[in-house]
């Protein structure tokens, strides 16, 4: 299912403009419309910060003024414009330093009835989490909520498997939420059954709540000013249902754009969740419970992009272990890199570390972090968002109480930056309080992207893309790249990028007894619109071995990665850089994904000239992949250059075949043909597909080697007719090749 993109700035300014009502009634459509470009033009420049201040014992201190806080952006100091004492101390009221409208603090009364609020997500990840585990999460929850929630917070529950799952929608109504948590306790043993539809149906009953509220349906509202009126009828439920109407949406864009094949779906619901309470007003919380997980470090911007969204938003993310205290030994003894966003981290005392209690506490993040590849993730995201990332216990009550603790000792800081260049570059920040003998824990920046950018990219990659035309019209290595839409699940493509070079400009340096290798892929893909929606690649040190580099030699450097996106059509672009040397090439596509039918069709053609063995692990299903047939896996040759001495593989996929009521299987007739210059080199080679594939899309498979044996060296062509003896439909396919000596 594929919601309507619309800008997301507008719909943040629309959502911020619901939540007050008195603003709504009391303008016309075009003074509204004046106040969301004003606000759209000043949002870009607003950054937000939650500082948390302890003494030299470990104290939270709550009675700092604005006055006290100095904040520095790249050295330089910002006027605070905006301040919030903690909700759980102090009595300062929000002071607003101006009248403008997407000031936090104009509108946060009207949010949720009146006062300053907490947002809390509650979010399971059951993707990763044990069922044995879900029930101290449980538990835990249940606690926290019947112990720790007031009248000030204001909580949703999620859930994720293959989906992200409303268990709860945004409310203050404890019973509720306690409902949902037994719910969302049994989550785990249904999860290989989760699909999009559970999103329409928590949508659907979203706007059921509404219509018995006698509301409007808020998707429908075409603008600010028309959800605002919407908004006034309904009261603070509208508020909240709007909020949760965005994530679901914006996860349904997101899965497609973080590419459900190479990042988890908690990756792509972290990202909704954050990026639809932009804007709001309030302390903002997200809090996960996870068990962890990897992902290699060619996808390392999409968890990059999380936390930038989650910056932007200003939401803090804290993390619960769901697996408990574990004695297993550390899966890694690799360090990880520092990530510039990390926070404060060291050496806490022994005193501080003896009253640490409901998990780990900082020397033990510290000492364990890099040891264990499925935690660096979740280090990394909560770290860089200025939450935390509790382990090591099996009281998770105490590791919420915890978080607890923290959320309501949080001030929150805004200002308008005072360098309007927003050009994506990392921006350093540093807080400081005039109170002597404190601990300051803060983001330690922030990414400075232009408008709701869902892909960061450095100031060097941006170089490089900026290339894209001059390195594609004079390419300095050869480059290869074939795009292969196939059909996938929820009416989605997988489109596997299959990249060669030719070993041949390229630079390779001995280190003892490898030969290392060096180079950088990046690709960015846009929509219609030009709205860059996902990244591809990475950077690669590869080191052969002598058998291995003799075969290099001998074929090409491959690189593949997937993606799936939804029907449409996009403009890639590559680029592909040789790191020793310098040497750049680039390569623009089109790519058009027509809606699916139930049409009989075809895949395009996709040539090989390697296949690979599956490895088998024991105990483990066999990994589903597009080009995974009879227990090997073909490797495709985009150069589509092939020596006489090979076998060239043709591989395609086949659609909405038609069954025989006989034998309740398709039958679908391949003829192929080999052809130079218009003449016929070869015999026709005819099969009869019958087998049927349900996953990941229903399909029939056409794998089969062609000889080549014989041919001289040209250019070629392999013609293949593909029909349906059922229906006698008929589909032409050809795509050209090369044989050399």
């Amino acid at each position: 299912m594929r919601w309507p993109r619309r800008s997301l700035v507008s719909l943040l300014v629309a959502l911020a403009v619901s939540l007050q009502p008195g603003l709504a009634q009391s303008q016309k459509d075009k003074d509204a419309q004046k106040k969301q470009d004003d606000a759209i033009r000043v949002e870009t420049r607003l950054v937000t910060m939650d500082v948390i201040v302890k003494d030299k014992k470990g104290k939270y201190i709550t009675d700092l003024k604005t006055e006290d806080f100095t904040v520095f952006e790249n050295g330089t100091v910002q006027k605070v414009d905006f301040f919030e004492p903690p909700l759980g101390g102090g009595s300062e009221t929000p002071q607003p330093g101006t009248t403008d409208p997407v000031t936090p603090a104009t509108s946060a009364g009207a949010a949720f009835g009146g006062g300053r609020s907490n947002l809390i997500s509650l979010v399971m990840d059951g993707a990763t989490t044990d069922l044995s585990n879900f029930k101290q999460v449980k538990e835990g929850s249940l606690k926290y909520i019947r112990e720790r929630i007031t009248d000030t917070d204001t909580v949703a529950v999620f859930g994720i498997a293959n989906d992200l799952q409303l268990l709860q929608s945004f409310t203050q109504d404890k019973a509720k939420l306690i409902a949902s948590l037994e719910k969302g306790a049994m989550m785990p043993a249904s999860n290989k059954s989760l699909e999009r539809g559970q999103l329409a149906e928590g949508i659907e009953q979203m706007r059921a709540e509404l219509n018995s509220l006698g509301g409007v349906d808020p998707s429908a509202s075409p603008s600010g000013a028309a959800a605002g009126a919407a908004a006034a009828a309904q009261g603070s439920a509208a508020g909240r249902a709007l909020i949760v109407n965005r994530i679901l949406q914006q996860f349904n864009l997101l899965r497609s754009q973080l590419s459900i094949q190479q990042a988890r779906p908690v990756l792509a619901a972290l990202a909704a969740i954050c990026s639809a309470q932009q804007g709001l007003p309030g302390k903002k919380t997200v809090i996960l419970f996870s068990q962890g997980f990897i992902t290699s470090s060619t996808l390392d911007w999409q968890v990059q992009s999380v936390i930038d969204i989650a910056n932007r938003a200003n939401i803090a993310i804290y993390i619960m272990d769901s697996a408990g205290l574990r004695t297993s030994a550390p899966q890694s003894t690799s360090p990880v890199p520092t990530a510039p966003l990390a926070g404060v981290s060291g050496l806490a005392s022994t005193e501080s570390r003896i009253q640490a209690v409901g998990g780990e506490n900082v020397f033990d993040n510290v000492r364990h972090e890099g040891l264990n590849r499925e935690y660096d993730i979740l280090y990394r995201i909560a770290g860089d968002t200025g939450g935390e990332f509790i382990k090591g216990t099996n009281d998770l009550a105490k590791g919420l109480n915890r978080i607890d603790e923290e959320i309501r000792a949080r001030y929150t800081l805004a200002w308008y930056s005072s360098d309007a260049n927003f050009d994506g570059s990392f921006r350093k920040l540093k807080v400081e309080v005039r109170r002597p003998d404190t601990r300051i824990t803060a983001r330690g920046g922030y990414y400075a992207n232009a408008g709701e950018e869902l892909v960061s990219f450095s100031a060097e990659e941006k170089k490089l893309l900026a290339g894209v035309a001059a390195a594609e019209a004079n390419p300095a290595l050869s480059l290869f790249v074939e795009l292969s839409p196939f059909r996938f699940r929820g009416g989605n493509y997988v489109i596997p990028m299959s990249i060669e070079v030719p070993p041949g400009a390229m630079k390779f340096d001995r280190k003892g007894d490898k030969q290392i290798v060096q180079f950088d892929v990046l690709g960015l893909i846009r929509e219609k619109s030009g709205k860059v929606i996902s990244r591809l690649g990475g950077s690669f040190n590869i080191g052969l071995t002598n058998e291995q580099y003799q075969s290099v030699l001998q074929n090409n450097i491959f690189v593949r990665q997937d993606m799936e996106l939804a029907p449409g059509s996009y403009d890639i672009e590559l680029v592909f850089r040789d790191r020793a040397t310098g040497k750049v090439a680039a390569k623009r596509e089109k790519l058009v994904l027509p809606a699916m039918d139930a049409e009989f069709s075809t895949s395009g053609v996709v040539l090989s000239r390697h296949v690979e063995p599956i490895k088998k692990v024991a105990g483990a299903p066999e990994p589903v992949d597009v080009f995974s047939q009879a227990g090997v896996q073909i490797r495709p040759s985009p150069s589509h250059e092939f020596r006489a001495e090979d076998s060239m593989i043709v591989f395609f996929e086949v659609y909405n075949a038609e069954v025989n009521k006989e034998t309740g299987n398709p039958m679908v007739w391949v003829s192929v043909r080999l052809m130079k210059d218009g003449q016929a080199v070869s015999k026709p080679i005819d099969y009869v597909l019958t087998e049927n594939n349900s996953l990941p899309a229903p399909h029939l498979t056409f794998a089969r080697f062609i000889k080549l044996t014989g041919l001289p060296a040209g250019r070629y062509t392999a013609i293949i007719e593909t029909r349906d003896m059922m229906t006698k439909k008929l589909i032409k396919l050809q795509s050209p090749f090369v044989v050399t000596q």
